[in-house]
This record gives structure tokens, C-alpha cells and sequence, in this order.
């Protein structure tokens, strides 16, 4: 994968935040930067990401894609919340590889990938 200028922006832009980012949240992240990037080019460069696999896709229950880096801590889970919009990264200590077993055996569904959000009130807002 070639490293390129608004490559490492998006990249940047990404590391920066602590929630996942919407496309459009991304591209105004790159123009707070100075760069001047067209949608298409900012979802040409998530689809390479993804391809990667340096970026994991979030989706949420408002039917949005979002974006996040992928880290080295693996899978984990969001914490929303309903009044202000922060997004929180939560990790289970249960090991979500056993309920997807479950699910095989009592079902004979092979699960691929699975997402789980908590959506509530934060601290702040609570």
C-alpha cells in the first residue's frame, strides 16, 4: 500500500478522534487540516483502508457507517450516548468467541461478525 498524502492525513484525522467518524466527519477533518479532498476520494481511501484492514467499519443503530482505526486491542464494543452523541469504546471481559459457539450449536448459524452497542446516558449528561 502506497503511503500518500491524504492517505496519512485520513489516517491522522482518525487517530486524533476517539469515536468512530462518519465520511463527511472525516472530510471535515481533513479541510480543518488544509486539505482539500472530494468524497470520492475520501471514500476510495476507507475502501483501501478496509481492504487492509487498518480501518474497522462501525455501524450503529442510527443506520450510519462509521470508522475507526483497527487496534491492537482487537474487537470491542460502543458506548452512545443519547444526549450528546459521544461514542465510547468498551471492551467485554466475556469472551464473545463462546456466544458465537453457542449460537452454532443451538442454532447451526456460523456467525461472520457481530456488533454490539450500548446506547444510554454518559457521565457528563447523566
Amino acid at each position: 500500500m502506497r503511503n500518500t498524502p491524504i492517505r496519512n492525513a485520513l489516517l491522522n484525522v482518525l487517530a486524533q478522534n476517539k469515536k468512530p467518524l462518519t465520511p463527511q466527519e472525516i472530510l471535515s477533518g481533513l479541510e480543518k487540516k488544509g486539505f482539500k479532498a472530494n468524497k470520492t476520494t475520501v471514500y476510495r481511501q476507507i475502501e483501501s483502508l478496509l481492504e487492509y484492514k487498518i480501518l474497522n467499519e462501525v455501524n450503529l443503530a442510527d443506520r450510519s457507517k462509521r470508522y475507526e482505526l483497527s487496534d491492537e486491542h482487537g474487537h470491542h464494543h460502543h458506548l452512545v450516548c443519547l444526549e450528546c452523541g459521544s461514542i465510547e469504546d468498551v471492551e467485554l471481559p466475556e469472551d464473545m468467541k463462546k456466544q458465537e459457539q453457542l449460537v452454532w450449536k443451538k442454532t447451526k448459524f456460523k456467525v461472520l461478525q457481530h456488533s454490539l452497542e450500548f446506547f444510554g446516558v454518559c457521565k457528563k449528561c447523566g
